[in-house]
């Protein structure tokens, strides 16, 4: 009797030991567990997701079945997918991935906010491009029927916009410089083309004036030439019958003489 109470008494301990060793084995993981979760939650907080997603793996290996691990798990590789899309400036897939993200409960609260904020964000970013795609567009349309100055107006609105100098922008404002120096060296040629006309234009006009000029004076110097080869022939006329009429009256005299001279008397003969 002594003998079984003996082994009885040893089989109630070693069960003790075993249920207070289990027990204390459990307490210990979890509190490993709450410690890597709070770890999780602090790398969060300062942007270590890499740090973040470890912690939440470790985690899962003290408590595999935990669904709070297993979702912030999720939640933070997401957000990390999200972050990936938008450095590579997919930001359309970029939204949807971080809308995604904040809707994953349970979650890392500070991951849902941010996520949020990158979703409100992207939202304002797509439609400020859509605006620049649409300008951009117009001006491609204008530069194609030779409207580069209109061209340049549309591209003004992109270079000269809210927030253009933000990396999300950085495509279309890279298409519309490039746009609008090849508008502007079209322009300058169009300049020099314009003005070197002018020149020609300009040269042959005063070409025309100076010949007009000259077929005027050409006109003008004959012109002088028949007036003044034309009065002294009226002049020789005019001496020419003056000397006429002393000719006739200094022939008129003589002739009276002679009328009037005295015959020989024939009777004196």
């Amino acid at each position: 009797m002594k003998r079984w109470m003996f082994w009885l008494i040893t089989a109630i301990v070693v069960a003790l030991v075993f249920v207070g060793f289990g027990y204390t084995k459990k307490r210990e993981t979890q509190k490993q567990f709450d410690n890597l979760m709070s770890q999780a939650i602090t790398n969060a907080q300062a942007a270590e997701y890499k740090k973040t997603e470890l912690n939440l793996q470790d985690a899962l290996r003290k408590k595999p079945d935990d669904v709070v691990a297993k979702q912030r798990l999720e939640q933070v590789k997401l957000y990390q997918e999200g972050l990936a899309e938008l450095k590579q400036d997919d930001y359309e897939q970029a939204q949807l991935t971080f809308r995604s993200t904040a809707k994953i409960s349970p979650s890392l609260s500070i991951l849902t906010q941010r996520a949020k904020k990158k979703d409100k964000l992207l939202e304002s970013v797509l439609k400020q491009r859509e605006k620049y795609d649409d300008l951009y567009n117009e001006a491609i349309r204008l530069t194609e029927i030779g409207a580069y100055s209109q061209s340049n107006e549309n591209l003004v609105q992109i270079l000269d916009g809210k927030n253009i100098d933000e990396k999300y922008y950085s495509q279309v404002r890279k298409d519309a410089r490039e746009l609008q120096e090849r508008n502007n060296s079209i322009l300058e040629q169009i300049r020099i083309q314009n003005q070197q006309a002018a020149i020609r234009r300009q040269r042959e006009q005063q070409r025309q004036e100076e010949t007009k000029k000259a077929q005027q004076a050409a006109v003008s110097s004959s012109s002088s030439a028949e007036n003044q080869n034309g009065e002294p022939k009226k002049n020789d006329d005019k001496n020419n019958g003056q000397d006429n009429v002393k000719n006739d009256s200094e022939s008129k005299p003589e002739t009276n003489n002679s009328a009037t001279e005295p015959q020989p008397n024939n009777e004196n003969k």
